[in-house]
């Protein structure tokens, strides 16, 4: 709650498209402002407590390494609806691709925290969480899964917002003493509140992802993408990161590099338990014989299949491979089959196939 009139900050995309909203507790919202562009919305409670105090702006500026936490109701549904604490730094005063609006935060942030409050060690609002860096688009521009990248809207950002609202806020120099974790979470957490949209009378979402735009037209790469994490795209994810596999086979310092970080300690190679090391030995011997390769998975044929945090991936792809040194080139298609531990990091425990010329 930002204000004593009963308003409350959340994500746009957390209120976009709902038929309702209701606040945890308080019944259904009595009105609702957005602004889309920022991802920013207030919501108005139908019954304003009087005893629940607004957190409050600060007066100073957000520092880079700076102490924050973020509040919110993660995971409701698979763990409990009761409100949520984790902490983190400020790891950067930009968001990505120098966006401005943003902080770069590694307190980690699931689907639920949208909405929520980032505050600082005396319980300051320092921004809105929002989301985290797509894994997808993170696989395919660096070949790594990001950690604890997450991202939160600047105060400064939401302060602009509410006064084009008229809506009351306090703004305050920081406070001089720090709260311990347990103090922090008693005193933010009695002006956090749970909201959840409903659609066609049925719950939607409680603080869900925003959709992702869709693609513009022949567009070749991912564009950049805010967005939170979530189960559904488990599928999704295992299927770009074996194709990131595959793909990057051209380049043999690439490949090995990708190898390396992608591979289990031991590994079921082509039926046979192999050691990590074994497995990057195989493959550098694979790529000495044939310097040039080419690689394209065949995107109609992946299926996928995931189960306990672990995801079997299978489907087919063209190879092409040459040494000019020995003159000899060989090309055809080859199916692959890759087991995934999708917990912890994503790791290769299992991969076998069989080229057909």
């Amino acid at each position: 709650m930002i204000a004593k009139e009963g308003w409350v900050v959340t994500n746009a995309h957390v209120v976009d498209g709902c038929d309702y909203v209701e606040v945890s507790s308080f019944g259904k919202a009595a009105e609702i402002q957005s602004d889309k562009q920022n991802d920013l919305a207030v919501l108005r409670l139908p019954t304003v407590p009087a005893d629940i105090q607004p957190l409050k702006l600060r007066n100073a500026q957000p520092k880079l390494g700076e102490d924050v936490a973020a509040l919110g109701y993660p995971l409701a549904k698979l763990l409990s609806d009761s409100i949520k604490i984790t902490m983190g730094n400020i790891n950067s005063l930009i968001g990505l691709e120098n966006d401005t609006r943003y902080l770069q935060i590694s307190t980690p942030i699931q689907p639920g925290n949208s909405g929520g409050p980032l505050v600082d060690r005396s319980g300051f609002l320092l921004g809105i969480n929002s989301a985290k860096l797509d894994d997808s688009y993170a696989i395919k521009t660096s070949g790594s899964i990001p950690q604890n990248v997450n991202f939160a809207i600047k105060s400064n950002i939401l302060e602009l917002f509410l006064q084009s609202r008229s809506i009351n806020f306090t703004k305050e120099d920081a406070a001089a003493s720090e709260l311990s974790s347990a103090d922090l979470a008693e005193k933010v957490s009695k002006s956090v509140f749970q909201i959840v949209c409903y659609s066609n009378e049925l719950p939607k979402a409680v603080a869900s992802a925003p959709p992702p735009p869709p693609p513009a037209v022949e567009q070749q790469t991912p564009s950049p993408t805010y967005r939170d994490t979530s189960s559904s795209r488990l599928n999704s994810l295992a299927a770009e990161y074996v194709k990131l596999l595959i793909s990057s086979n051209s380049d043999g310092r690439t490949a090995l590099s990708v190898a390396n970080d992608a591979y289990a300690n031991y590994v079921d190679y082509f039926g046979k338990t192999t050691t990590h090391r074994e497995v990057l030995a195989d493959k550098k011997r694979y790529y000495d014989r044939w310097p040039i390769r080419t690689s394209q998975v065949r995107d109609y044929t992946v299926e996928v299949f995931c189960e306990n945090n672990k995801c079997a991936v299978t489907g087919e792809y063209d190879w092409f491979v040459s040494s000019p040194k020995r003159n000899k080139k060989a090309a055809g298609t080859a199916s692959f089959y890759y087991v995934l531990d999708m917990q912890g990091g994503i790791k290769v425990i299992s991969e076998g196939g069989k080229a057909r010329k």
